[in-house]
């Protein structure tokens, strides 16, 4: 019995069919065996005889199915179980002048030396060069941006720029 012999035999058995059949979701599961028998195609001739011989082959099949199926670290979940988020059209103009108006206001509440840090991170983009440029410790400065934007988000959110 040769390789190809042994593989084509486990495609048609079945117990496979039937273990694959119950994995969800549905649509996935032509996708799922294809991986599964090309992982039994790339496998070393010698190791698949091993195991055929033994009498452990179906469980490694088996076993792999679960593991593609369930597992959100496989090449499988990874190739076939993306997931996209659908973006909705929204008008860009108003939706930035109205964030816009909202930052602005809330740069307002801010104290001095906050919002002076903000614009300098603003204008350069790095804080390391902030820091190079101002002479304040570089956590310091890290530690203004990060309450500073919390507090920004907040208030944005929350329409508590009052």
């Amino acid at each position: 019995m040769t390789k190809n012999d042994i593989i084509s035999q486990l495609y048609l058995s079945e117990d496979i069919n039937s273990a694959i059949g119950k994995m969800e979701p549905y649509h996935l599961q032509d996708d799922l065996k294809s991986e599964v028998f090309l992982v039994l195609c790339e496998m070393d001739e010698d190791r698949l005889f091993q195991m055929f011989n033994d009498g452990y082959l179906k469980y490694f099949i088996v076993r792999t199915i679960l593991n593609m199926a369930k597992s959100d670290r496989s090449n499988f979940s990874r190739t076939f179980r993306k997931v996209y988020e659908e973006v909705q059209d929204q008008p860009t103009e108003e939706y930035d002048e109205s964030i816009n108006e909202k930052l602005n206001k809330s740069m307002e509440i801010l104290h001095w030396y906050e919002r002076e840090v903000m614009n300098l991170f603003a204008e350069s983009g790095n804080l390391l060069q902030v820091s190079r440029d101002t002479g304040i410790p570089y956590r310091s400065l890290l530690k203004t941006v990060k309450k500073v934007k919390t507090l920004l988000k907040y208030k944005i959110r929350n329409n508590a720029h009052d």
